[in-house]
């Protein structure tokens, strides 16, 4: 008997019998199974062409390949074709998820796609390393915090810019996670307290009583914005803002607010026990009143500059420079040092508005800047003319209406002034007398 695959002739084989001898090469694979060829293919296509190690992973979010080695990321192909004309950065679960069409407006894409450096000065090494940091983290979405840029807004709207400035750092602290290795170092916590002092103060504001935590998300963010601004005042970076028209208008109790500022205070102690905050700069009550009254000016200017033309905010800025240094502010020896200092800063600006004849409505618009009443400031400007007419008091002329100007009273009192050149007025004061005496 003949063994199985042997041939049945002596010393050859025809084709027809090699042809029935040999195994199929092509035959139809079952569902579900690959075949040695088809995966070796496979694998190779997954293979990374830069570092020749890694494999190119999906990811179906972001509509990419990225390799599991060196990290360069590319589009892929198929999650791009699956609907076209139409790709959808993010997920569900992203916090940025935009439909982008690619087909819609043709016209509007016309020009380059972005910068282009040249690369003709490289080595061939510097070349080659420039094109794979090219495609590293290339069209990755980055996962915003859209309750701190809330918080943000909001500070800017209830305080201004400055104020919104002074509490970034607060703002961020409060509202986004630990940094990955910090959040090791909590767990690794044997401490229970600092433990949960340091978890981030947005959940333990959020998350407590029904009468603490506010009544809607539009409240705690409120709530967050004024903590944010109470603990930067406090920590001297901040003058200080009143609280009432905030809590009156989003209806904030006063328990709120204080267990907010306690969660965030916690929170940012704690991170100074860890040694991931510096130790916060204690500010003399001089350093203090130079901030409040550099803060005031600025708020008052950034109104003036949509009210008054460019003119008379020239001459505005002027006279409540010479104003300011007449009285000393801000120093250790300010004539108006026992006046909280926006609302000394707004009868200097409300003096130099009624010396200039621009007074009208001012004194509301005045008060609106930091919250206070445009009456008090009225009020608190007549007591200061009063006070100086009637010689209970001195202000080396900065509430009196006559007819020298606040820079003629300067250089009369101070020729020699620091201030005067601090504040630039030295060329002004030489112009008023070039003007005065033609």
């Amino acid at each position: 008997m003949v063994a199985k695959g042997r041939s049945l002739s002596f010393g050859f084989r025809s084709p027809e019998i090699d042809a029935r001898l040999k195994p199929p090469q092509n035959q139809p694979t079952k569902k579900g199974v690959i075949s040695l060829s088809e995966e070796n293919k496979k694998k190779k296509e997954q293979e990374c062409k830069e570092c020749g190690a890694g494999q190119m992973v999906l990811d179906a979010e972001k509509a990419e390949l990225y390799c599991n080695v060196c990290g360069i990321t590319t589009p892929s192909k198929d999650v791009m074709d699956a609907n076209a004309g139409k790709n959808t950065y993010g997920g569900d679960g992203v916090a940025t998820h935009s439909p982008v069409r690619n087909d819609d407006n043709i016209n509007a894409n016309i020009g380059t796609s972005g910068s282009i450096m040249s690369t003709q000065g490289m080595t061939a090494a510097e070349r080659k390393k420039w094109n794979r940091l090219r495609k590293v983290n290339r069209g990755n979405v980055r996962i915003k915090h859209p309750l701190r840029d809330s918080v943000r807004k909001k500070v800017q709207e209830m305080y201004g810019t400055y104020a919104m400035e002074a509490a970034e750092p607060y703002v961020k602290m409060m509202c986004k996670p630990l940094k990955p290795e910090h959040e090791l170092e909590r767990q690794a916590l044997k401490d229970e307290s600092l433990k949960r002092r340091l978890s981030m103060p947005k959940q333990a504001i959020c998350r407590k009583k029904a009468d603490l935590r506010g009544d809607s998300k539009e409240a705690r963010i409120v709530m967050m914005a004024m903590a944010a601004v109470e603990v930067a005042r406090e920590l001297g970076e901040a003058s200080r803002m009143d609280r009432r028209s905030g809590m009156n208008q989003y209806g904030i109790t006063r328990k709120q607010l204080l267990s907010a500022k306690r969660a965030l205070l916690n929170h940012y102690k704690a991170r100074i026990t860890m040694g991931w905050e510096p130790e916060p700069s204690v500010k003399t009550p001089e350093e203090r009143r130079e901030d409040g009254v550099e803060q005031a000016v600025n708020h008052i200017h950034d109104m003036l500059s949509d009210v008054l033309s460019e003119e008379d905010h020239l001459k505005v800025n002027a006279e409540v420079e010479a104003r300011l240094a007449l009285l000393g502010e801000p120093t250790a020896e300010a004539l108006t040092g026992n006046t909280e200092v926006r609302m000394a800063v707004c009868a200097v600006f409300y003096a130099t508005l009624v010396s200039l004849g621009l007074q009208a409505g001012m004194a509301d618009r005045l008060g609106a800047v930091f919250g206070i009443t445009g009456s008090g400031i009225r009020a608190r400007y007549e007591a200061f003319a009063s006070a100086e007419e009637s010689g209970e008091a001195d202000y080396n002329g900065a509430f009196l209406l006559i007819a020298m100007t606040c820079f003629e009273i300067l250089a009369t009192l101070h020729p020699e002034h620091t201030l005067i050149q601090k504040a630039g007025l030295g060329e002004a004061c030489n112009s008023e007398k070039g003007s005065s005496s033609s």
